[in-house]
């Protein structure tokens, strides 16, 4: 992974329903009027766990715009709108059975184009967050990162156009900045048999084995100088779904890493070997 500590993002919608969601910008300009322009972050029931902590994240984090909350209906109402960005969590899933679902924090711009473009709102980037039937609740304390993640994303592509192409892509090599980092792996986060002395050897003693609960505390406390593990997948990992590998600065709340694959027979959920390379 040497090489791979490169970097990869409330209602719940489903992707099918709105058809390429992926629309990629034509120009840089599209997003150059971002700051000016009120981001709604939009929440399922307000009354989930999920949507306190990504409410009590975006006041806490969100700098980079105007923000409003707003519920499905009023998402639903003024999606058509190019006066507004969206902060929206989405399913991506096939049907309400599909155990390979998996949760994106998704930033939209508002489609310009009235009832033709209803089903394909511009997305600027969707960040894998847990799966469906993820009960964990481990992904409550990488909330605020993500936060700040879409905003440095957003900067991104209004700094260099190609990054509106690529999407997470851009983030595939950030190794030169994690040198002098400390990285702390979740042990359940690797898809092979790993120890600490492999990782000694490996990262020159800058590398850890903790628990989820030291991954939190390092992400709540700030901890400088140091990178954590996020690996989102089914808990199922059904053979053809996807899994997300990432690592994560806890004091600049920076994207390190971004990797994905599918899972196989041969590539179980987690950071594989080739990661580890």
């Amino acid at each position: 992974m040497r090489r791979a500590i490169t970097v990869l993002m409330a209602i719940t919608i489903t992707l099918s329903a709105y058809g390429q969601l992926n629309t990629i910008f034509s120009k840089k300009d599209d997003l150059t009027s971002f700051s000016s322009k009120t981001t709604k972050v939009v929440l399922s029931d307000g009354a989930s766990i999920v949507d306190m902590i990504l409410r009590d994240a975006v006041k806490e984090n969100w700098t980079i715009s105007p923000f409003e909350f707003a519920t499905l209906d009023e998402f639903e109402e003024i999606k058509c709108d190019t006066n507004y960005f969206f902060l929206v969590k989405v399913t991506d899933m096939v049907d309400s059975q599909d155990d390979s679902a998996m949760e994106f924090l998704t930033l939209y711009k508002g489609a310009d184009g009235g009832a033709k473009f209803e089903k394909n709102l511009p997305e600027i980037l969707s960040l894998p967050i847990q799966s469906k039937d993820d009960q964990s609740g481990k992904i409550f304390a990488f909330l605020p990162s993500f936060i700040k993640i879409v905003q440095n994303h957003v900067e991104k592509v209004i700094e260099k156009r190609h990054s509106a192409y690529i999407g997470l892509s851009a983030y595939t090599d950030g190794t030169d900045g994690a040198k002098d980092k400390e990285l702390l792996f979740c042990k359940e986060d690797f898809g092979f048999d790993i120890t600490q002395e492999m990782l000694d050897e490996d990262f020159n003693g800058k590398a850890k084995l903790v628990t989820q609960e030291e991954i939190e505390d390092a992400l709540a406390s700030k901890r400088a100088g140091t990178l954590v593990s996020l690996v989102v997948t089914s808990s199922s990992a059904p053979i053809g779904s996807e899994c997300y590998k990432m690592m994560i600065s806890t004091d600049t709340q920076e994207l390190y890493m971004y990797r994905r694959h599918k899972i196989t027979t041969k590539k179980r959920g987690g950071f594989t070997k080739e990661d580890y390379k």
